[in-house]
C-alpha cells in the first residue's frame, strides 16, 4: 500500500504528465469570432481591391479595464440627485486608476503578440489602456484570422478605407481585449451622417439686441438666438464662472467652423456678444480650412455661442475625406468617435470641456457591437469626470431607407441611431412652431437593439408603453434604451454660411441649442457649489416637470406613421423642451 506521501507524489506526477500535452499553440489557435458581417459588405461601401500585403497597418488593442464596474457605480452615485455623492465627480487621475487594465491582461496580450513574432520593440502603449503596434497587413490578417480589403464609397470611389468583414481572437483573450481597431467598423466616413440639412429660405428673420418676454411672431417660421432665448427663458442669465464651464463642439467629416461667418453671425444675431470667439483644436489629423465653411460646423458654433462668454472650442477631428495618403498609411484607417474620445479623456481636468455637443450618427445596426460598446463606455467615462454630453438624435424618424435588417433576414424594423442610443449621453430630438411647439417629423427616436433600458428612465418609458399598447409590436425592442431624452427647436435656423444667411433644419440644430442651456446650468452650479452637472439623464428624468411637454406631432419612417408625441416622455421629443428657470431651480 502506498504511503500518503508517495500517493501525493504519484498524483503530482500524473498532474504534470497530463499537463504536458497542452501547448501555447493550442491556446492561441483556439479562436473565437469577435465580430463578423458575414458575406455582406455594409452599405454604402463596395469592394475595391486587395491591399499590398506589405502595407503597414496600425492596430490598437483596447484592453479591458480592471474596475469598469466600479466606474459605473461612481457614475450612478455622482449623477443621482438623491445620492449623497451627487456631483462629486472623478478626477482624471482617479478615472485613470479605474480604467487601468490588470497586470495579467497586459501580460496575456503581450505574450500572445510575442508568440506571433511581434517583438516588444514594435509594441507601444497609450496610457497603458491600449496596446498599439504597426505591422504589415499580411501579419495583421494572420494575427486576427482576418482578410483585409480596400473598400470604396459607392458615390465616391476616391473615398477608400481599409477594413475587414470579420476578425477573431484566441478564446481566452476575449476577457482581456474589448476591441481591436481598425477592423469591422465601416462608418468612419460619409456614412456617418451629419444630422442637418438646408431648407428653402423662409421670410426674413428679425434682429435685435433686446429680449422680449413673449416670443416674436416670426419665430414660427425662422429661428434665431433671440427666439430661443425667449422660448426657453435664458435671456436674463449672466454667466459668472466662465473659465470653468467650457463648451466643446465636436466636428467630423471635414467640417470646418469659419471665423468670419461666426463674426457676421454675432453682429447680426448676437449683438450682446459681438466680441465672441472660439478656439479650434485639430485632433488626429483634423484640419481648419477657412476657405471651406461647413454648414454643420457653422451651425454648431454659431448657436452654441448663445452661452457666451463661456469659452468654446471646436474640435476638428480627422478620419474623414479628403484623406491624404502617405507611404505609411495609403488607406484610411481612422475611426473618429474613438479618436476624439481618446483625445478628450487624456485632457487634464482644467482643460476638459464640461458641456459637449455632437451632431453626428450612424444607424445602430451598421456599428459592430464591440465598437459601439467601447464608444459608449468612453462616454460613461466622460460623464464620470463631470462632462455633460449632448447628441443629436437623428433625422430619420423611426428609421430611414428601407429599414431592413442587415443580418441576412431582411426584416423591416424600426432603426435606432447610434451614438444617440448610448445610455450615457443625452439625446436631443427636434421641435418646430411656437404656439405651441410640436414635434418635427424628422426627429429620430425609438429603442436601442443593443443597449438595455437604464433604470433612470424606466418609469417614464413604462407610462408611454401603457398608452401605446400593442401598436408596432415586433418593430422595436421594448426593453432597449429609449431615446431621445429631451428636445429643442430644430427647423428654420438662420445660419451664416460663406457670408450669406441659410435656413437649416435637423436635430443638429437642437443639440447645440440644448448644450448652450446646459452650459449656463453648469456655470450656475459651479458658482453655487463648485461642481458641474456631469451625466444629466438621472437628474432630468427625476424632474420631468421642468420641461415644456410636447404633446403633438410624430416621427414617421419605415413605411409607418412612427411614434406620436403625447403627455409625458415619448420617443419623438423625449421629456420635452427646456425651461431654464425651472432647470435652474433643480440644479
Amino acid at each position: 500500500m502506498l504511503s500518503f506521501v508517495a500517493l501525493l507524489f504519484f498524483s503530482l506526477q500524473v498532474t504534470v504528465i497530463f499537463a504536458q500535452p497542452f501547448s501555447l499553440s493550442a491556446l492561441y489557435e483556439d479562436l473565437l469570432e469577435k465580430h463578423s458581417w458575414g458575406t455582406s459588405i455594409p452599405s454604402p461601401w463596395r469592394y475595391h481591391s486587395t491591399p499590398d500585403p506589405h502595407t503597414l497597418l496600425t492596430l490598437r488593442f483596447r484592453l479591458r479595464p480592471s474596475n469598469f464596474d466600479q466606474l459605473l457605480e461612481h457614475l450612478s452615485q455622482t449623477s443621482d440627485p438623491f445620492h449623497e455623492r451627487y456631483g462629486q465627480h472623478l478626477s482624471k487621475a482617479e478615472l485613470d486608476e479605474l480604467m487601468h487594465p490588470a497586470e495579467q491582461t497586459v501580460m496575456e496580450v503581450r505574450e500572445w503578440l510575442n508568440w506571433h513574432g511581434m517583438e516588444d520593440t514594435v509594441i507601444s502603449s497609450t496610457a497603458d489602456k491600449s496596446i498599439v503596434l504597426t505591422i504589415p497587413v499580411s501579419s495583421a490578417e494572420t494575427l486576427l484570422n482576418a482578410t483585409y480589403s480596400i473598400y470604396a464609397h459607392e458615390s465616391d470611389t476616391n473615398n477608400q478605407i481599409l477594413r475587414t468583414l470579420e476578425y477573431s481572437l484566441p478564446r481566452h483573450l476575449h476577457a482581456h481585449i474589448s476591441l481591436v481597431s481598425p477592423t469591422t467598423y465601416f462608418g468612419n466616413s460619409r456614412t456617418m451622417k451629419k444630422t442637418s440639412f438646408l431648407q428653402p429660405m423662409r421670410h426674413a428673420s428679425h434682429t435685435s439686441s433686446s429680449y422680449d418676454s413673449s416670443v416674436q411672431d416670426d419665430c414660427s417660421s425662422t429661428i434665431t438666438p433671440e427666439c430661443l432665448r425667449d422660448l426657453y427663458n435664458t435671456g436674463n442669465y449672466t454667466p459668472s464662472r466662465t473659465t470653468s464651464a467650457k463648451v466643446g463642439i465636436v466636428g467630423f467629416l471635414g467640417e470646418y467652423a469659419n471665423t468670419a461667418d461666426f463674426a457676421t453671425f454675432t453682429r447680426r444675431y448676437l449683438q450682446d456678444a459681438t466680441n465672441a470667439t472660439f478656439d479650434t483644436i485639430e485632433v488626429n489629423g483634423g484640419e481648419n480650412d477657412q476657405n471651406s465653411p461647413g454648414t454643420e460646423a457653422n451651425l454648431d458654433v454659431q448657436y452654441a455661442a448663445m452661452a457666451w462668454p463661456i469659452p468654446m472650442t471646436y474640435y476638428s477631428t480627422g478620419g474623414s475625406p479628403p484623406f491624404v495618403t502617405d507611404s505609411h498609411t495609403p488607406n484610411n484607417t481612422n475611426e473618429p468617435y474613438l479618436d476624439w474620445l481618446d483625445y478628450a479623456l487624456a485632457l487634464n481636468d482644467d482643460e476638459l470641456p464640461r458641456t459637449v455637443s455632437i451632431s453626428y450618427g450612424d444607424d445602430e445596426q451598421t456599428v459592430p457591437a464591440d465598437y459601439a460598446t467601447q464608444v459608449c463606455n468612453m462616454f460613461a467615462s466622460l460623464g464620470s469626470r463631470g462632462v455633460s454630453v449632448m447628441l443629436s438624435s437623428g433625422d430619420d424618424g423611426v428609421g430611414g431607407g428601407d429599414c431592413k435588417t442587415n443580418n441576412g433576414s431582411n426584416t423591416v424594423v424600426f432603426q435606432p441611431t447610434f451614438p444617440a442610443s448610448c445610455p450615457y449621453v443625452t439625446a436631443v430630438g427636434s421641435t418646430t412652431g411656437v404656439t405651441p411647439e410640436t414635434a418635427s417629423s424628422f426627429s429620430s427616436g425609438g429603442f436601442s437593439r443593443l443597449f438595455p433600458q437604464p433604470s433612470y428612465q424606466s418609469t417614464a418609458v413604462s407610462a408611454f408603453f401603457s398608452g401605446l399598447g400593442s401598436k408596432y409590436s415586433g418593430l422595436y425592442n421594448k426593453s432597449g434604451r429609449a431615446y431621445p431624452d429631451v428636445s429643442a427647436q430644430g427647423e428654420g435656423y438662420q445660419v451664416i454660411i460663406s457670408g450669406e444667411v441659410q435656413s437649416v433644419a435637423g436635430t443638429s440644430c437642437s443639440s447645440p441649442t440644448f448644450a448652450s442651456i446646459i452650459a449656463y446650468l453648469n456655470d450656475f452650479k459651479l458658482a453655487t457649489n463648485g461642481s458641474t452637472l456631469g451625466f444629466l439623464n438621472p437628474l432630468l428624468y427625476a424632474n420631468p416637470g421642468v420641461f415644456n411637454d410636447i404633446i403633438s406631432g410624430s416621427n414617421p419612417g419605415c413605411n409607418s406613421d412612427g411614434f406620436t408625441a403625447g403627455v409625458g416622455w415619448d420617443p419623438v421629443t423625449g421629456l420635452g423642451t427646456p425651461d431654464f428657470p425651472k432647470l435652474q431651480a433643480i440644479v
